[in-house]
């Protein structure tokens, strides 16, 4: 390994050969590990900043000596499921083995009055549901909105903003503070840069375009390694083949084990619990994250679609270079089943009727109005409503990429090794007189036997995650499905004798045909795993029960269990319950503990921040 220059204003000479003699015979792992630890320990001691830097950095070029300009380089992150978290850290870690001097900070620590001394600022930040900042970037989107926010005349800056095209508002999170910043009179480094949920191959370019920007910015005095190679710390590249990778990209064939129906005869509802196969993957996962299934359009619908338009079905369509009918194009590759704005603004062009065209601009030119007209149809919908002069080439080029549907997932790798468990209920509608079917929970309701095989990857969630003391107390609450992840939670706890007690919330409509997993429950609570529960079936009464007013006949010890330092957990419907539940929690913290409404939700927004609130909503 090179030698590392040290700075001598820093450690003596005697210290600086101490510190060479000690990297010198710290293994790769061990490197890796200092370098993580002295990084959660910068903010708090600058001068570390500058032995972080020196210190070596695997799969990347190093340098020998810091670049000329000690201006210090902030790579600032909003995330709710940990994608803009893992697209900063990479880029932070690119800039120190480039020499540079940085800062990697969550915006959920991040004070705004820091923004004025910010000479050069990366923003990589998502959008929450439509339109919204994520919890953790709240509180920052507010105060840079606000009059007080400072002029940013000495800062250079750049957005990577991440979102989901099938959502109205796409990135508004990151427009808004690519916006705000140049409004400010930031001065950008590169335009704003918008990402798919497909979003690691646009990352990387964005963060490649940023360190060569600021390399052209600085001026490097580093020798570059081989750029196609990955050296190890003495310089020389692992002859090592690397095992398979399986990501959304390449996606695991996971076999089906398992397929339980779990509501009972005469539900309104059809629930199925599957499990999956993960042997020989090399993958696995915590409570909290996410898995992603790749299904297809069910034949019926496309075929339906195809006849509609009078289309040929054995039509070409070339897709990335590669040949397919329209029938399996539809099927394969075209988000038909959710609409976006962005599709709707695509198609606009197309409509014959000027009165159409004109009645769809007004729609998309308002939120509220898009989000509520987008809500449950379908790409077919769209094509009845809005009559268009449009081949079957020109809508394969405007509809969105097919892509996988994500399940939180409801068991603990300690409990089932090589096995991801889900929890999927059936989605059916009617409409515009058309039955309506949810193309992920249908693939999976009609076509997934025990035996089969569906393409599969793991999705972490950093947002959603147990206390990482076991003694710590829990309290979850997730109707319906939203019950899959503390099926995850409890067996966990179960298997790592957590001794922190443990509370659900649990509401369906039927107690006697949808308390799901009501056996494995009530084995918990024998065990001692799960601690209490509460359930709430709403058509079982003369009046409907919610999660939310069995949280409420319970306030007193819910609100000790809070101020004892439990963590609260919701999991579900984002758009009513999720609100309604916090609401709630807000309403039973002003009631007991004395406060105004102001002062709770300052509480509760606090348990936010902390990570001690915590959801994972749809």
């Amino acid at each position: 390994m090179a030698s590392l220059a040290l700075p001598a204003g820093l450690f003596s000479k005697k210290e600086q050969e101490q510190v060479q003699e000690l990297i010198q015979k710290f293994s790769t792992q061990q490197l890796q590990w200092l370098a993580g630890y002295l990084t959660g320990l910068q903010h708090s001691n600058q001068q570390l900043l500058q032995l972080i830097n020196r210190i070596p950095v695997t799969h990347e070029s190093l340098t020998t000596e810091p670049l000329s300009s000690q201006d210090s380089i902030t790579v600032l992150f909003g995330s709710k499921s940990g994608n803009s978290k893992k697209v900063a850290k990479n880029l932070h870690d690119k800039l120190i083995a480039r020499g540079f001097t940085a800062v990697l900070q969550d915006m959920n620590q991040y004070q705004g009055a820091r923004l004025k001394d910010e000479k050069w600022l990366l923003v990589i930040v998502s959008t929450h549901g439509e339109g919204d900042p994520p919890p953790a970037a709240e509180d920052l989107h507010a105060f840079i909105n606000n009059r007080k926010a400072p002029q940013l005349k000495d800062t250079r800056f750049a957005v990577l903003a991440l979102g989901d095209k099938s959502y109205a508002s796409y990135c508004q999170t990151g427009r808004d503070f690519d916006s705000r910043l140049g409004t400010l009179q930031a001065t950008r480094l590169l335009d704003r840069v918008e990402a798919d949920v497909d979003f690691e191959e646009t990352a990387e370019v964005w963060t490649d375009a940023v360190l060569s920007k600021l390399q052209e910015t600085f001026g490097t005095s580093t020798d570059k390694a081989a750029s196609n190679g990955h050296p190890s710390v003495n310089g020389t590249i692992p002859a090592a083949k690397p095992a398979v990778q399986y990501t959304r990209k390449n996606p695991f064939k996971a076999t089906v084990l398992e397929k339980i129906k779990l509501n009972g005869r005469g539900s309104a509802k059809e629930t199925y619990h599957l499990e999956l196969s993960l042997e020989e993957s090399g993958l696995s996962y915590q409570p909290g994250d996410t898995v992603g299934l790749w299904v297809e359009n069910e034949a019926s619908f496309v075929e339906g679609l195809i006849r509609f338009k009078k289309w040929d079905a054995a039509a070409t369509i070339v897709f990335k270079d590669t040949p397919y009918t329209l029938t399996d194009f539809f099927k394969q590759k075209a988000e038909l089943t959710t609409i976006s704005g962005s599709f709707l603004t695509a198609y606009l062009p197309y409509i014959n009727d000027p009165a159409d065209a004109h009645a769809l601009k007004n729609i998309l030119n308002d939120k509220q109005s898009l989000s509520s007209f987008v809500y449950g149809r379908d790409v077919w919908d769209i094509l009845q409503q809005f009559p268009a002069n449009i081949s079957a080439d020109q809508l394969a080029n405007i509809v969105l990429q097919l892509q996988p549907r994500l399940y939180s997932i409801s068991s603990s790798f300690q409990a089932h090794p090589d096995e991801v468990h889900i929890t999927v209920s059936r989605v059916e509608y009617e409409t515009n007189r058309r039955k309506h079917r949810g193309v992920a929970s249908n693939f999976i309701s009609d076509r997934l036997e025990i035996g089969t095989q569906v393409p599969v990857f793991i999705e972490t969630n950093e947002s959603f995650r147990l206390p990482e003391n076991g003694d710590t107390g829990v309290i979850m609450v997730g109707p319906g499905t939203g019950i899959a992840p503390f099926r995850a939670f409890v067996e966990e706890r179960a298997e790592t004798s957590a001794s922190g007690n443990t509370w659900l919330f649990f509401g369906d409509q039927h107690f006697t045909t949808d308390f799901l997993y009501q056996t494995e429950w009530q084995r918990f609570l024998k065990q001692g795993a799960l601690t209490r529960m509460n359930t709430a079936f709403s058509r079982d009464g003369k009046e409907k029960l919610y999660v939310q007013h069995r949280m409420q006949q319970h306030a007193a010890e819910l609100y000790e269990w809070i101020q004892g330092g439990s963590h609260f957990y919701v999991c579900g419907d984002a758009k009513r319950m999720a609100k309604d539940v916090k609401q709630t929690l807000i309403n039973i913290v002003s009631e007991q503990g004395r406060l105004s409404q102001e002062e709770a939700t300052e509480y509760v927004k606090q348990l936010v921040k902390t990570g001690r609130y915590q959801e994972d909503v749809y």
